[in-house]
């Protein structure tokens, strides 16, 4: 499922730039103990862009005993995982390439025109300012959808990001209702790690029938 992603960003009430390297904390504060959360929308891998929610409003990974105290719905992992399709700063690298291959008059052995230093100055400070301005790429793909640990299928992406663009934008998710939308477009269940099961599950069992014969069980006496 494409994505645009400036309009997404928009409506989930990010304002401040988003670009390759950011990670933003949207905190959802809610009243009660152990009832706020909080949306990461992390660009760290240039390639995509991660938004998932957690538990607390600090965005990192809570120890086991603290993530306990929190509702199921943010024990598990829910996120959203977009490939980048473009990025709105090829097109001025490409331009600047080609401006450089075309040009002409006096140069080096591989054809690029010298440079005074005004101008590399110039180009410089241009390049700068691009990156501050930092504009979001404009188009996305969603490649894999996860809530509350359960593997959402294609067919249910738009009803599902819909649904969670619009609770980022109050700040609330409700990932039961998000999984609600998926209907029965679930495909499989990741538990959270700490309900994985735990020692040794090739240990076997040895049944002694002279101290297993009348467990729990009391016959009354004849006599």
């Amino acid at each position: 499922m494409k994505v645009n992603l400036e309009k997404f960003l928009k409506e989930s009430g990010i304002d401040e730039p988003f670009y390759p390297g950011k990670r933003l904390v949207k905190s959802c504060r809610q009243p009660g103990e152990y009832k706020s959360h909080c949306v990461v929308f992390d660009w760290r891998n240039p390639d995509k862009i991660r938004v998932e929610v957690k538990a607390g409003l600090t965005g990192k990974d809570l120890v086991v005993q603290q993530l306990k105290s929190y509702p199921v719905s943010f024990q598990s992992p829910t996120y959203v995982e977009i490939e980048i399709m473009n990025d709105n700063t090829n097109k001025e690298k490409e331009d600047e390439e080609g401006k450089a291959s075309g040009s002409g008059g006096s140069g080096d052995s591989r054809g690029f025109k010298k440079k005074s230093l005004s101008e590399l100055s110039g180009f410089m400070s241009k390049a700068f300012s691009t990156i501050v301005e930092a504009k979001a790429p404009s188009l996305g793909k969603i490649t894999e959808m996860v809530i509350m640990g359960k593997q959402i299928a294609e067919q249910a992406f738009e009803a599902v990001f819909e649904s969670l663009t619009s609770q980022i934008s109050h700040a609330k998710i409700a990932a039961t209702d998000l999984l609600a939308h998926a209907g029965k477009f679930i495909t499989t269940y990741t538990p959270p790690s700490f309900m994985k099961p735990r020692g040794n599950e090739d240990a076997k069992y040895k049944y002694d029938r002279e101290k297993n014969a009348d467990i729990g069980i009391k016959l009354p006496s004849l006599g």
